[in-house]
């Protein structure tokens, strides 16, 4: 999944300015539901990893919201905002990585 969405983005390219983050912020919303959120939703996970596939479920539930609301932030030109989401996303990206890492699961752990 992790390899997957990193393929798309950087396909996609990585927004380094704010009309880079308005030009395809929505597609990388879309290439990270398809690759990260709807497989995790769909997975059947083993029991003694159930809790920490709940937590990435959620995770990556706030990571779609956050990447989306830099896409509309990116549109409105809303710097400041698009700092404080960006912030928000490190940090989920974080949280997500140390589950990842505790699950073994090294693409998506770095």
């Amino acid at each position: 999944m992790c390899e997957d969405f990193a393929a798309r983005e950087q396909q996609i390219g990585e927004p380094h300015t704010q009309e880079d983050l308005a030009a395809r912020g929505d597609r990388i919303v879309t290439a990270f539901e398809q690759t990260i959120l709807a497989p995790l939703q769909h997975v059947e996970v083993p029991p003694e990893v159930a809790p920490q596939a709940a937590q990435l479920r959620v995770l990556a539930r706030q990571q779609r919201d956050v990447l989306r609301g830099l896409a509309d932030a990116g549109r409105a030109g809303d710097v400041t905002r698009v700092g404080q989401l960006s912030a928000r996303n490190t940090t989920l990206n974080a949280q997500a990585g140390r589950i990842a890492h505790d699950l073994e699961a090294d693409s998506c752990a770095s």
